[in-house]
């Protein structure tokens, strides 16, 4: 009989856990389906980004200056799943909402203009072209409420992170910091960015060269107050915190000696490493000390380089995978202001012979490929010898000025190792973070998908697309711990990656046409990065606003329209001239990105309204339950109601009170007819 009742309890138990995982399992799925359908949403605004730019003008919500509209409400926490804690504990206090619209987020180094409106036109686009996926959102956020309501599941957040740094997100919601938030530089977003596609690929190989001669002591450019040296390390460190812990890592610094930051004594032969937190961490806290001194020495450097990159391909432990594949995918990024001193007699010819021969080298010990970038801190002069190497390696050269955000600075580095996930093999693949600190102060994860503008070869990296689930929700879907809970996730997100992904080693490697090597140039310095080949005859259809006879690797392409010069790094837009040029000279003009028409005439106020300007977090956000505007009387409410007992709460302390009454009842009369019967 005992048995039978074990038995019984046994399946009752094995029954709630197979529905717990059953559930998870559709929690999972839903969102993976979800998040794609928002990319193809994206993706069908950046097809037709050109129509948007009418609408666009005062159409958008800014994430702390602009009122939403009546249909706002204020959720309680059950409702919500999120509670605003300066407004109050959730229950009678909480934070206003409008499932009605979105709300942009834009970082402050890119809202320059009146009001926090952007005044680059690429960040423009960016809030433009979104604007169409608001109306998806809103019904994708009511067409699942009952599903989303049958797992006691908040319905989740769905959002965009562009390349630029725009960010759109839904519902609209108030920010509690204005102009801080960077969706490149968050665990979502770079979750997003797998060194990894699958298990069976290898992972990127980062080295990452620093000049540290005097010369980049001196300032950026007349009007800056930030070294040449200060700005490579924000630069470098926001490379840094994009790796993964497959990645492998070496930082080198150089002047006279080149050296690993990280291990100066050490003895060759000097091997790369995994790209570990700790690793990583210490890296930054070494970059971040880093002082100039000496002359500079190129040649040194590149060999240095190199040799370590030789001796880690022999090297089985710095290999350290057991993949059938023997691809290697090597970014180099080397940073300097464009003047070495050493060797004595070097020039620009000798330094672009040795390192294309080292470059040839290491390609040639196997199914090996560089890619080299190239980045001069205070020029943009094509002349230099940066440029010449990236022409000569085809690498990627970047004239880096003071108008360039250090997080845009490596943007095609980030888009050329992720030209992979653009092809078809990859076309429904999707990234799950792990646990992480929402803004909201909530742990969660985020299914995410990367965002393509396709209609440029190859495609081009946009941006990635979220959502997510709180811990605390998986959790109560799962019936588990949080590391049962996680291992489930895991386990489960794993199984549709290898049923779906079991990618080949061609699926992975990054092997551009010259059109496409020239598209990411162009992406990442402007129209003076792209390498123009020699031509014995001269180009009839040049334009007069471009040089004319002779076109070689250093020819200069007037840049696309800036701002004093300076693009932030965002500017990916070509004249209709310069595209007619490229395309006689290149054969090429799909690789690059024409500016819509009215290009000149970009709207410049985006925002519906700016009437909680100048408010503060509280007032523009705090509200009372149930109603759909502030309240001044919040948080008070929460506090006077934190402050009264429940008649819950009451009735369980008289029923725990009834209940040891009880039990030292019991006890007092088993004591007294335990001594009566002694007796």
């Amino acid at each position: 009989m005992k048995c039978a009742k074990l038995i019984l309890i046994l399946s009752a138990v094995l029954h709630i856990a197979r529905a717990g995982e059953e559930e998870l399992e559709a929690l999972i799925f839903r969102l993976n389906s979800d998040v794609i359908e928002l990319r193809n949403e994206v993706e069908s605004s950046i097809a037709t980004r050109c129509d948007s730019i009418r609408g666009c003008l005062k159409s958008s919500y800014d994430e702390c200056q602009s009122a939403y509209t009546e249909l706002q409400s204020c959720p309680s926490e059950s409702e919500l799943g999120i509670v605003f804690t300066v407004c109050g504990a959730g229950s009678r206090c909480n934070g206003l909402i409008d499932y009605s619209v979105s709300t942009v987020r834009i970082p402050e180094n890119l809202a320059q203009g009146p009001d926090r409106n952007p005044t680059n036109p690429a960040v423009i686009e960016d809030v433009c072209m979104t604007l169409p996926t608001q109306r998806w959102m809103v019904k994708k956020y009511w067409e699942e409420k009952t599903f989303w309501s049958s797992l006691g599941v908040a319905r989740p957040q769905m959002y965009f992170g562009s390349d630029t740094g725009v960010f759109r997100i839904y519902p609209g919601r108030q920010s509690e910091e204005c102009g801080k938030y960077d969706p490149r530089t968050r665990p979502w977003y770079q979750a997003a960015l797998p060194s990894t596609i699958s298990n069976a690929v290898k992972p990127r190989r980062v080295i990452i060269m620093l000049d540290t001669s005097r010369s980049m002591g001196e300032k950026l450019n007349a009007r800056s107050e930030q070294t040449k040296l200060s700005y490579m390390k924000q630069s470098v460190i926001a490379v840094l915190n994009t790796l993964s812990p497959n990645d492998s890592i070496a930082v080198i610094r150089f002047a006279e000696i080149p050296r690993l930051v990280n291990r100066p004594s050490q003895v060759p032969p000097y091997l790369w490493e995994k790209a570990s937190k700790a690793t990583v961490a210490n890296i930054i806290d070494i970059v971040n000390a880093l002082e100039v001194n000496g002359r500079s020495n190129w040649n040194d450097a590149f060999g240095f380089a190199f040799n370590l990159i030789n001796n880690s391909l022999e090297s089985n432990a710095a290999i350290g995978d057991e993949s059938y594949c023997d691809l290697e995918n090597i970014a180099v990024l080397f940073f300097s202001d464009g003047e070495y001193n050493l060797p004595a007699g070097a020039t620009d010819e000798s330094v672009v012979s040795f390192v294309s021969a080292k470059v040839t080298e290491t390609e040639n010990m196997g199914d090996n490929h560089v890619h080299m970038f190239l980045y001069t801190l205070g020029h943009n002069d094509p002349s230099g010898v940066e440029k010449k190497i990236s022409c000569a390696v085809d690498g990627y050269w970047k004239p880096v000025l003071q108008g360039t955000s250090p997080v845009n600075v490596t943007n095609g580095y980030q888009t050329l190792f992720s030209t992979p996930m653009g092809t078809d093999a990859f076309y429904n693949y999707t990234t799950w973070s792990n646990p992480y600190n929402f803004t909201s102060g909530r742990l969660g994860y985020t299914v995410s998908s990367l965002v393509y503008d396709r209609n440029v070869e190859p495609p081009r990296f946009e941006g990635a697309v979220g959502m997510d689930v709180s811990v605390d929700a998986a959790i109560r879907v799962f019936n588990g711990t949080l590391l049962e809970t996680e291992d489930a996730i895991k386990r489960i997100t794993r199984d549709i990656t290898v049923q779906n992904y079991n990618t080949t080693c061609d699926q992975q490697r990054i092997n551009l046409t010259k059109c496409e090597i020239q598209s990411i140039r162009h992406y990442a310095g402007g129209n003076a990065a792209v390498c123009i080949p020699e031509k014995t005859q001269t180009v009839s259809t040049t334009p007069a606003t471009l040089p004319v006879p002779v076109l070689n690797a250093t020819t200069n392409i007037t840049v696309a329209p800036e701002v004093d010069g300076e693009t932030d790094g965002l500017t990916d837009f070509i004249s209709e001239e310069a595209a007619d040029f490229f395309e006689d000279a290149l054969n090429c003009s799909k690789a690059f990105v024409q500016p819509c028409p009215g290009y000149e005439e970009y709207p410049t106020n985006l925002w519906r309204n700016v009437e909680m300007k100048d408010l503060t977090y509280q007032e523009r956000v705090c509200c009372e339950v149930g109603t759909n505007e502030p309240s001044d009387d919040c948080p008070k409410l929460d506090e006077v109601a934190s402050t009264k007992i429940s008649k819950t709460a009451i009735f369980g302390i008289l029923f725990a009170s009834l209940v040891v009454v009880e039990i030292v009842g019991c006890y007092f009369c088993f004591y007294v007819r335990k001594q009566r019967a002694n007796t």
